[in-house]
């Protein structure tokens, strides 16, 4: 089946769909300690890895598109974010993302977040978007907080977030 996805574009970011290309730096943002800490499977990501999801499971996939952030300014690709339209039901999405460090506290989580959220309302006519994070990920749950993103419940280890679109 053929993929269809746009690329998003931001007042500072241009979100483009990720290929086999971006690997090895995906695997190097995945697999910072600070990062896969708050994963489900919470292990460096090797290319291995990263090549059989994307070949055998990415590209199959149209309920999910991730994109590589890039600036710009300056054509530095800081970070991935990532978009999942939820099967049960497909009024809502889930949003994710990782961030350079380097690149945190400058507005451009939010940028790309609230990039997704347009799509997911424009493109997929969702009504909410969730986020699950880790229950020890206070950052990441403060971020969530400030875009507007309310605790509705929890599974497991970690919390569920939603925002209303609609």
């Amino acid at each position: 089946m053929k993929r269809i996805v746009s690329n998003l574009s931001t007042e500072r970011l241009s979100l483009r769909e990720i290929t086999e290309r971006d690997a090895a730096l995906i695997v190097k943002f995945r697999s910072d300690p600070e990062v896969y800490q708050y994963f489900l499977s919470p292990h460096p990501l090797t290319e291995e890895e990263h090549m059989n999801w994307f070949r055998n499971r990415y590209v199959l996939d149209e309920t999910c598109f991730y994109w590589m952030a890039v600036r710009k300014d300056n054509g530095e690709t800081i970070g991935i974010f990532g978009i999942k339209r939820q099967e049960s039901e497909l009024t809502s999405a889930e949003v994710s993302y990782i961030l350079s460090p380097e690149s945190q506290g400058k507005g451009f989580a939010r940028e790309a977040v609230e990039g997704m959220i347009r799509f997911a309302s424009k493109e997929w006519r969702c009504r909410d978007v969730l986020a699950q994070i880790h229950v020890e990920n206070q950052k990441s749950a403060a971020f969530a907080k400030r875009l507007g993103f309310e605790c509705f419940g929890r599974k497991g280890k970690f919390e569920l977030y939603r925002k209303m679109i609609v």
